[in-house]
């Protein structure tokens, strides 16, 4: 059996479609792109304020922190997995930023945040991979470890606001383009490179569409997952730490919602929930959308609820275009 036989899930599959396959095909792969287009001429018409360059600036830097949660998130999801954890990750590494910025030792607070991935990462892909822990329930368990974790580190107090450094960093901007905008686009490409040109990309995908014939080609399939979860975690230590400085403080509900949005937003740009099938671009859009529809609910002063209600919707709607394609490939 050769490595396009196992990777073949991440393209289109070879058996002719009517329409109503092509159409679920379209929709899970471009459903994101066409919602964003259709949400900014919503907008248009129904909150032309949106559009202002302080406004638009605001949705690029959410878009950007958002993005890069969702980079990892895409990963473990093209893997078969998931992580649950990455809210707590982030609060902890802002945690540790702030608390090392007062004392300025550098080296220490480079320590802690690569320590703080590896432990997390590596304790979620063991967990998923030696104890056959599936990963929500093993993801969600370090959640709250972490989240005590880091109640104890501070004793349960708000952290504090960011050093000047790190709010220039995360509000600041480069020849016109926000920064955290460009450190998304960079690990943007770093990513779609490592999926589509590496041996570990191919690796991942097999695993994701069928983890024993993947194995039985010598793929080594513990290493991959693993391999995932260290990155998912990575990832939110960087959103994390440019989170704390495009706000400007910490508190104990720092990304509180970037598990689901992270989730929804790779999952409505097209990424398999069962795995193998994906890719960041269609995530990335995925996360566009989920900052845009935030940010013109805020701007049209609709009440927070409604932005759980979108949240929600966004995730289903993106869980049944899936489903949908599932169902119809198990028939074909």
């Amino acid at each position: 059996m050769n490595d396009k036989a196992i990777i073949e899930p991440k393209g289109s599959t070879p058996v002719r479609r009517a329409g109503g396959g092509r159409l679920l095909d379209w929709l899970s792969q471009y459903a994101a792109f066409s919602a964003v287009l259709l949400t900014l001429a919503v907008a248009a018409i129904v909150a032309p304020a949106f559009f202002s360059p302080g406004n638009i600036r605001t949705v690029l830097i959410q878009t950007a922190i958002l993005g890069i949660v969702v980079l990892g998130q895409t990963v473990a999801l093209i893997g078969r997995g998931l992580d649950m954890s990455v809210a707590a990750v982030m609060t902890f590494a802002a945690v540790f930023v702030i608390q090392s910025a007062g004392s300025g030792n550098w080296g220490l607070l480079l320590v802690q945040v690569v320590l703080l991935a590896a432990a997390v990462g590596l304790a979620n892909g063991l967990l998923v991979t030696w104890r056959r822990v599936p990963p929500f329930v093993a993801t969600f368990a370090l959640l709250i470890v972490v989240d005590g974790a880091r109640l104890a580190y501070t004793r349960g107090q708000s952290a504090g606001s960011a050093p000047q450094w790190l709010k220039e960093i995360g509000s600041g901007s480069v020849l016109g383009v926000p920064i955290p905008v460009l450190i998304w686009l960079v690990l943007l490409v770093v990513f779609l490179v490592a999926l589509g040109k590496t041996t570990w990309g191919r690796w991942l995908y097999a695993v994701g569409a069928n983890r024993e014939s993947a194995r039985h080609i010598g793929v080594p399939v513990n290493t991959v997952i693993i391999s995932t979860f260290l990155i998912t975690a990575a990832s939110a230590v960087v959103a994390g730490v440019l989170l704390s400085g495009y706000l400007g403080y910490v508190d104990n509900t720092l990304g509180s919602n970037y598990n689901l949005n992270s989730m929804a937003a790779a999952i409505i740009g097209g990424v398999a929930f069962t795995g193998g099938r994906g890719g960041v671009i269609g995530s990335s859009m995925g996360a566009l959308l989920l900052a845009i529809l935030m940010n013109l609910l805020v701007v049209m002063g609709l009440d927070i609820f409604w932005q759980q209600i979108v949240q929600g919707a966004v995730l289903v709607i993106a869980v049944v275009i899936q489903g949908l394609r599932a169902r119809r490939a198990e028939g074909s």
